[in-house]
Parts: C-alpha cells; sequence; structure tokens
C-alpha cells in the first residue's frame, strides 16, 4: 500500500503495519486490548464488549510496532496491572528500551471487578518505550515551580521557567486526566469503555514528537490520538476493526478541523 497520512482505517492493526515500511511513523501512542471482557460497571449505561479484548498475539503487535518506528523515536502503550509483566516482557523481545511505567489519574473512578473487596481503581498504566534515545522536547505545559532558583551549586544555572522532566505520577489539578467520565460521554453521545482524554494525549505528543511527524494508534477507538495530533500539528495514522467507532473518529475530526479553521 502507498504510503498514507491523516487516514484512520476500518481494519486489523497488525495488518496494516505489515503494509507500512521500516521506520514510517515517528511516534506510537495507543491502548491495544489486554484480553478481558471489558465492560464498565460505573454507569447505568453498559458499553458493549469490545472487539478484540479475547487477546491479541501481544509479541507479533510488538515487534511490528518496532519495527515500523523510526530510530530514536518514543512509543507509548496503555496497560493494566495484571497485563503489565507480560506486555512489558513482549515489548522488551521486540527490542524496544523501557524506561518507565506511567500512572494517570483517570476521569472517573473504574467499577469493575470486586466492588466489596478490592481497591477502586482510579488510574491509567502506560508503557514508556524508546527506540534508541530521543531526548524530552521542551514545552510550555507546566510551569517549574523552582522557576530562578538554582538547580544545583556547581553550575549555578536557574530552573529554566517550564518543566522538561516530568514525574511518573500523573495525579493533581495541574495534569490532565487520563479518561472522560460518563457526564462527558452523556454530553457528547459517545459510549466508548476505554475513551482516553485528548488533553493527555496532547501532552504526550507535545513531550515526544514534533510538528509535522507522524503519529500513529493502531487502535485508534473513537480518535482521541488523531484529535490530539491534529491540535498540535502533526500528522496521523490509525486503525480500529470497530467500524462504529471509525465512525465516531472521523466524524469527531472533521468537527475537530472545523473548529479549528473557524478561530
Amino acid at each position: 500500500m502507498e504510503m498514507q497520512k491523516n487516514q484512520i482505517f476500518n481494519m486489523d492493526c497488525v495488518k496494516l503495519m505489515k503494509q507500512l515500511p521500516d521506520g514510517a511513523v515517528s511516534m506510537i501512542l495507543t491502548d491495544p486490548p489486554y484480553g478481558i471482557s471489558y465492560q464498565n460497571s460505573y454507569t447505568h449505561r453498559k458499553h458493549q464488549r469490545l472487539k478484540g479484548d479475547e487477546g491479541i498475539d501481544y509479541l507479533n503487535f510488538a515487534k511490528e510496532s518496532y519495527r515500523i518506528l523510526e530510530n530514536n523515536a518514543h512509543a507509548y502503550f496503555f496497560t493494566r496491572y495484571d497485563c503489565y509483566p507480560y506486555h512489558y516482557d513482549c515489548l522488551t523481545k521486540a527490542g524496544f528500551q523501557i524506561k518507565n511505567c506511567m500512572i494517570v489519574e483517570k476521569g472517573n473512578i473504574g467499577g469493575i471487578g470486586d466492588l466489596k473487596g478490592s481497591y477502586a481503581n482510579n488510574a491509567e498504566w502506560l508503557i514508556f518505550c524508546q527506540k534508541g534515545r530521543r531526548r524530552f522536547n521542551e514545552t510550555k505545559l507546566m510551569e517549574n515551580k523552582q522557576r530562578g532558583e538554582l538547580q544545583n551549586k556547581v553550575h549555578a544555572k536557574p530552573a529554566k521557567r517550564f518543566k522538561t522532566r516530568f514525574n511518573a505520577c500523573w495525579f493533581g489539578a495541574e495534569y490532565p486526566k487520563a479518561t472522560y467520565n460518563s457526564t462527558w460521554q452523556k454530553k457528547h453521545h459517545i459510549y466508548h469503555p476505554t475513551i482516553k482524554n485528548v488533553e493527555l494525549l496532547v501532552w504526550l505528543i507535545q513531550i515526544s514528537s514534533h510538528p509535522g511527524e507522524l503519529v500513529f494508534d493502531g487502535f485508534i477507538g473513537t480518535g482521541s490520538t488523531a484529535l490530539a495530533a491534529i491540535k498540535t500539528g502533526r500528522d496521523y495514522l490509525g486503525a480500529d476493526i470497530e467500524q462504529k467507532y471509525v465512525q465516531i473518529a472521523r466524524r469527531r475530526i472533521l468537527e475537530q478541523i472545523k473548529q479549528q479553521e473557524a478561530e
């Protein structure tokens, strides 16, 4: 297939990846199925079970991710506490250097599992990987509380105005949430069990890519990664096997483009 950008395909992720040349994308930001049949319990409206949640060939997916990612680039893979060891192992075997496991506060408290004998799930996990090594971009996402103070006494350099290194755990009002709550979904008529907050993805994209670069999401769902790419001046490419979610994603993209053109 001819290399395309700014497209979402209704197809299997790995089939799309196999059609891409080596090093075709500049960043990967995705939320693969965890191999669980996910249905939420925090709202009266039950989400339909996601296709693919019976599990995917994660090692093959990890290898294809590594192949299509350019050298010296970042990749982010959402995961779960019980899937983390397996995902970590597969990504390592594929060649990735795993730098951190990020923990980001949800916009809602998860309601799956043992509601009376287990802690509520109020965070999303992300495995942060590098292919080669890429430094974080300097952004204006967060003011440095130590601005103007000396970073160290030896070199006597004042701290920069904006943070250039972030914590691995993102909690509190100064950080974006990982997901939207049920009220947001009802307001926008978008019902998806794992929809990600565009603002969070905007932050990660700004930290780990440059304008004009290509961000890939093989499990793009209702299109949050594509919207974040558009907002930050990046190209996007993605896929999802659920046609109804691809249709929602394309609608959201058109609305985002119209909004930006009107501004």
